[in-house]
């Protein structure tokens, strides 16, 4: 019996062995094991790119941390659709266009300009976009296509919504702390039921106005430009 028990660990070893690998990170220090087949991995810190090549069922990767400069390393992940890149320091989009699969960007926090938007062609593929905080201050990349179901541009320089006329699947929208006042772009897109204001100088007829057009949109813009702009908007 004490035999039986040593072969099962020895098996369990060696079956941990050979499907798990280890994460180091930039300076060598080991972040930890994980299953090959593992669909997300997140780190506070940037993990050795090498040591992501063994990762090819991968789908979800998340890198949050101020030393990440740079994706020119970031390894051939067949099935990623998912990148998370909040606080970090990129500025170059580029890398990004051959995953083709990749759906959901999150540049919160990232620095990003107008000008390095234009580094990555694959807007119209993304469902998901968040880019709190970034340094962008229009939304020209969006063009015809646009897939967009969710879209946050949360404390940014944005004044004019027109590209998102293209973005006839768009249903939610956080708006907050942007230079944005005019809704009418937005009277078009029937699917959209969220729509953040908080923090925006968008006026109560502005909100009266885009009520009557989406009737069933939930508007988030304050209490006080909630409770004024249902007063008389029969």
């Amino acid at each position: 019996m004490r035999k039986f028990f040593f072969l099962l660990f020895f098996l369990s070893c060696s079956y941990r062995s050979e499907n798990y690998s280890t994460i180091r990170n930039s300076s060598g220090e080991v972040l930890g094991a994980y299953p090959q087949d593992i669909r997300w991995l997140g780190f506070q810190e940037e993990p050795s790119w090498k040591d992501l090549l063994a990762f090819s069922k991968l789908e979800v990767l998340e890198l949050n941390t101020k030393e990440l400069r740079s994706l020119e390393g970031l390894p051939d992940l067949p099935r990623l659709r998912y990148l998370n890149i909040t606080d970090s320091q990129i500025r170059d989009l580029s890398p990004l266009r051959r995953f083709e699969k990749l759906d959901s960007l999150v540049l919160n926090g990232v620095p990003i300009t107008d000008v390095g938007m234009k580094t990555f062609d694959g807007w119209n593929r993304l469902t998901r976009l968040e880019m709190k905080g970034s340094k962008i201050s229009n939304l020209e990349f969006i063009g015809p296509g646009c897939k967009l179901r969710h879209l946050l541009i949360k404390n940014t320089k944005v004044k004019d919504l027109s590209p998102l006329g293209n973005c006839t699947s768009l249903q939610e929208l956080y708006l907050q702390g942007t230079e944005v006042k005019d809704l009418v772009p937005l009277y078009s897109l029937s699917g959209l039921f969220h729509l953040q204001l908080d923090g925006t100088d968008v006026s109560d007829d502005e909100i009266r106005n885009i009520r009557k057009q989406l009737p069933y949109l939930k508007i988030m813009p304050g209490l006080r430009k909630i409770l004024s702009s249902e007063k008389g908007s029969d």
